[in-house]
């Protein structure tokens, strides 16, 4: 009987040596993944996620919308998440300002946001001695709006005011109370179908040529040196999204009109179309871009001009973990 116990526990072992080791190894990372904004900008979360490319590489990705860039990094720098699909100000000015919130990835590499006008308003020079809407100071609403509005020389002769969102701002200009407003997609479509003027659109924010990251990766740079591959992984499930938004139309429609809540057909092909033009197929951070960008907060006493002068550009991004996917063969095989 005692030799039968020692059998019987030597079978137990081996069982537990083969079973449990397979069970933590197939065990998915838990993200808990905050992004900005609600929109065709966060697709290829949004696709990544609804296509099952996150439980693919190994993730169960807890997605969900968190305001303001800002408040996803405050709540990052806390502990509280590693990962989370933004970019813009806020990343410069968590750098600056001493935390470790980097951009990996860039899935949107231009100004998209368009300005909006009172169908009065033909040209950008009609704005002078007017109002244009932003969301907030300092948001990409606004930094879009100041870039513009500086090319076109009337920037000393526009007041900018901050009307609290993109919704707010789409009512500022339907009310009268500013004469234009940098208003994204859906609702300056809906103000487009209403008579209001795109006075300056994605094409012409193409041809303004100003390098900005408007949308991507975020991580902390602490946490990837320690998770490399975990971030790597990250990449990989959601570039596979990005490319199942570039190919498959009617499924990225169907997903976006779930996460925006939009059921107007036209509204959705029309944010997609939008989506299809503005995103990019290398996700590679460009310096210019961040180093112009730290450069217009500092014009703007958004961060501290001492401190920024001592923060090399290179502190703000890394494209190790992209380059490192080049280099596999992954983008090469997932483009082509």
């Amino acid at each position: 009987m005692k030799r039968l116990g020692v059998l019987a526990c030597g079978l137990c072992a081996l069982m537990a040596s083969i079973f449990f080791p397979a069970r933590v190894a197939n065990s998915a990372d838990k993200i808990k993944f905050p992004y900005s904004p609600i929109g065709w900008e966060s697709l290829a979360w949004y696709v990544a996620k609804e296509a099952g490319y996150y439980e693919k590489y190994g993730f169960d990705v807890d997605l969900f919308f968190q305001g303001a860039s800002s408040e996803v990094i405050q709540g990052m720098l806390a502990g509280e998440v590693n990962l989370a699909g933004i970019a813009g100000p806020a990343v410069i000015t968590n750098v600056i300002g001493g935390g470790d919130v980097i951009q990996v990835a860039a899935l949107v590499k231009t100004f998209t946001i368009p300005l909006y006008s009172q169908p009065s308003i033909k040209t950008l020079a009609d704005l002078k001695g007017q109002k244009v809407g932003v969301s907030r100071f300092g948001s990409v609403t606004h930094i879009t709006a100041l870039s513009v509005l500086q090319r076109a020389g009337i920037a000393k002769n526009v007041t900018i005011v901050q009307t609290g969102g993109v919704p707010e701002s789409a009512a500022a200009l339907a009310s009268g109370a500013v004469a234009a407003a940098t208003v994204l997609p859906p609702q300056s479509l809906m103000l487009k179908d209403k008579g209001y003027r795109e006075l300056v659109g994605l094409k012409e924010l193409r041809e303004l040529n100003i390098p900005f990251v408007e949308n991507g990766l975020v991580t902390r740079r602490s946490f990837a040196n320690k998770n490399p591959d975990l971030v790597k992984r990250f990449l990989k499930a959601s570039f596979e999204g990005l490319k199942r938004v570039f190919d498959d139309k009617n499924f990225t429609m169907k997903v976006l009109g779930q996460y925006t809540k939009i059921t107007d057909a036209k509204l959705l092909e029309d944010s997609y179309e939008w989506a299809a033009a503005a995103f990019v197929k290398d996700p590679r951070i460009p310096a210019d871009a961040e180093k112009a960008l730290a450069e217009q907060m500092i014009t703007l006493k958004m961060v501290d001009a001492a401190a920024a002068a001592k923060t090399p550009v290179t502190a703000f991004f890394d494209n190790q973990y992209v380059d490192a996917l080049e280099k596999e063969g992954f983008l090469k095989k997932l483009w082509q």
